[in-house]
């Protein structure tokens, strides 16, 4: 005779997944309410909490999916903690990995190749159960990297500067600002400046090559009408940084009618440079920021901006590494986040030869 011991009835509820496929949920909503995050209809949390209540359903199911020998932390690898995100989405992840059960530690690695790659020993050796790394700049030659595919142990990269390996997520920069480029083709505008955004790194070469791609869809060559303008200096800080590069974008040759800025810090600085100058914004010069900081909406003129939307990166993030834990398939987990254009007043249609 068999042993009941430790045997469930059928469709009993193990985790968030059986919990969703029972309430005919994703599991994406089940996370977000128990998360605490925004976004849910009243009635649908009111019902998932029902469920749980009527059901005796603990959210524990990162404990069940450990492997043998790990524990329950978490690793994070970030390149710097005072980003103007970062600290937002170290703290989306702790919340989320903390509903589900888990000790999060995080790595600061200054940018440095050398110095990621001995975090992920420290986690390795901390026998982590997963490790997300934020920017990182390894491949999957990386020893370190390799050694966590050999021990089992889930690795996901967010945004990584260089090419992205399997397990990424990331921000689908260059459809953002395609988006950005046709909103501003519809106001009239075609030479546009970009601001700090240069072909020197990964993030902008990928912003560079979605404005390419929105002129060439109107038959266009991107070189012939985009200037771009390096910041004054990279030793201020972005809003003065932003201020310092007032002169060079409005004196630029064609002078632009729109300036596609680095972030929302950079374009804030050169609104109060251009307006030292007597230049009027959207009426002289449009302009979109990147980031959608929550200040933006409260300038004069509000800032027309590029949100890059960092909590649905790390619910995905967060979601592919739970997954990877308890042994599942990353199903219905995006590996690009898209990007929301959020129309403001910065930008208007462009102004006319004088």
């Amino acid at each position: 005779m068999k042993s009941t011991k430790n045997m469930r009835p059928p469709g009993a509820i193990r985790s968030t997944s059986d919990l969703a496929k029972r309430l005919n949920l994703s599991r994406w909503t089940i996370s977000r309410i128990l998360n605490g995050h925004g976004g849910v209809a009243e009635e649908t949390q009111a019902r998932v909490r029902k469920a749980m209540a009527e059901l005796g359903f603990q959210p524990n199911s990162l404990a069940r999916g450990l492997r043998k020998g790990t524990t329950n932390i978490i690793g994070i690898c970030l390149p710097e903690i005072e980003g103007l995100y970062l600290g937002q989405k170290l703290e989306f992840l702790r919340q989320a990995l903390t509903a589900e059960g888990c000790h999060v530690m995080a790595g600061i690695t200054n940018g440095d190749t050398q110095e990621e790659a001995q975090a992920l020993e420290r986690f390795l050796n901390l026998r982590a159960a997963g490790v997300i790394s934020f920017a990182s700049h390894l491949t999957a030659r990386t020893p370190q990297v390799r050694h966590f595919a050999e021990a089992g142990i889930p690795l996901v990269f967010v945004d990584p500067i260089v090419a992205p390996p399997k397990g990424s997520v990331c921000v689908d920069r260059s459809t953002g600002m395609h988006e950005a480029v046709e909103h501003l083709f519809a106001l009239g505008h075609r030479h546009i400046a970009t601001l700090g955004i240069g072909p020197g790194g990964h993030y902008s070469s990928e912003r560079l090559r979605g404005i390419a791609s929105a002129y060439a869809a109107h038959g266009w060559d991107a070189a012939k009408f985009v200037h771009q303008i390096p910041l004054a200096t990279e030793e201020l800080a972005p809003y003065e940084s932003g201020r310092a590069s007032a002169e060079a974008v409005w004196n630029a040759k064609p002078r632009p009618t729109a300036v596609l800025a680095l972030n929302d810090r950079v374009a804030i600085g050169l609104m109060d440079g251009l307006r030292t100058l007597g230049v009027r914004i959207p009426e002289d010069l449009s302009l979109i920021g990147y980031d959608n900081m929550e200040v933006g909406a409260f300038l004069a003129p509000k800032l027309t901006t590029i949100d890059a939307r960092p909590d649905a990166l790390i619910a995905a993030a967060t979601e592919r590494l739970l997954q990877s834990i308890r042994g599942e398939e990353p199903g219905g987990v995006p590996a690009i986040i898209p990007t929301r254009l959020l129309v403001r007043d910065s930008t208007g249609p462009a102004r006319k030869k004088a």
